[in-house]
């Protein structure tokens, strides 16, 4: 099991910050397991693009989001370097770009991605606001720690998987471990090395749960003031974004539900709750697989059909999604 005290407030240290030099040795790693280029670091093979394909995930980005805002790292990162709160969209299409980008494009649309994301991440730099769990007010941050980029990939997909098998189905054992493994290719392109990351499915999951009880999380103002523009960013969008609060607060572990002053879990939250992921169970596999499915995924696979254009209507929903047409074909 991976040790969760092994940042603490020495997570600047050299040893745990990717450096340039590291990415291109990780990128190197990776590339050796590449079989086909084209086809990128998974493949429609993959439970990468098994899991990744489906929409649902977006029912747990605000879990995800919560999670990763509960390190004071990411928060106080979001908050002084990011336009979350300034221009959320233009912040939603910046990171979905570079994930899509990375798990269904090409070779060198993933190189290229994962290279343009590190030299972002070097300017992002600061101190930490207030004392916060483990860290200590004015220690420093930095957005190439590899202890902070372990946890934001943990909460991706510990949440991607949770959701899969809320809405689309059980996955087995033989499965997560597949889908785990795949993982650390991701990490590679972070340049997170493989020792650094919990050896199999049950020491991730082991990991995510320490981390949910560890003092290395904890929610600051930073952390509050995000969230809460998260579910309050628009009147108009209340109907929405309160049963959604709901929901997420009822997937957050209770620890940080309470820290982000969240919906408790009451009995009628458990009714809000069950109603809608119920109505979505339901509901979900009547839609259109277009509805389904990411409109990356949808155009990864005309890529390897040897099409080069995105058809009209993936192009459309790339556009309203992502504010491109095009993003992974080739």
């Amino acid at each position: 099991m991976m040790n969760i005290d092994s940042g603490s407030n020495s997570e600047s240290d050299s040893k745990n910050k990717v450096t340039r030099e590291d990415l291109l040795d990780q990128l190197e790693v990776m590339k050796s397991s590449v079989i086909d280029d084209n086809a990128g670091i998974f493949g429609p093979d993959s439970m990468f693009w098994q899991v990744g394909k489906y929409t649902t995930s977006f029912l747990g980005a605000g879990r995800a989001v919560l999670l990763q805002l509960a390190h004071p790292w990411i928060a106080n990162a979001i908050k002084q370097h990011s336009r979350t709160i300034d221009d959320p969209m233009s912040r939603f299409r910046g990171t979905f770009t570079n994930v899509f980008t990375m798990v269904y494009g090409n070779v060198d649309q993933v190189i290229n991605s994962s290279l343009g994301l590190h030299n972002l991440h070097a300017s992002i730099i600061g101190e930490i606001e207030e004392d916060s769990g483990v860290f200590n007010k004015g220690s420093t941050y930095n957005a190439n720690g590899i202890d902070a980029m372990i946890w934001v990939h943990a909460t991706l997909w510990e949440t991607a998987v949770k959701m899969y098998e809320l809405v689309v189905g059980p996955l087995t054992k033989a499965e997560k471990e597949q889908y785990y493994s795949e993982t650390k290719m991701f990490a590679y392109l972070f340049g997170i090395p493989e020792s650094r990351l919990p050896k199999n499915w049950d020491d991730f999951i082991d990991y995510n749960e320490a981390m949910w009880e560890s003092d290395k999380l904890h929610v600051g103002e930073a952390a509050k003031e995000i969230a809460w523009f998260i579910f309050h960013m628009n009147p108009l969008l209340r109907p929405v974004l309160a049963p959604f609060e709901v929901v997420t607060a009822q997937m957050m572990p209770s620890r940080l539900r309470e820290q982000f002053d969240m919906p408790g879990d009451t009995a009628v939250n458990r009714a809000i709750y069950n109603t809608c992921i119920g109505t979505l169970q339901k509901t979900y596999p009547l839609m259109p697989r277009r509805l389904q499915y990411f409109p990356a995924y949808i155009e990864a696979h005309r890529r390897l059909n040897g099409l080069h254009d995105p058809d009209w209507l993936t192009a459309a929903m790339n556009k309203a999604m992502l504010g491109t047409s095009r993003l992974v074909s080739a």
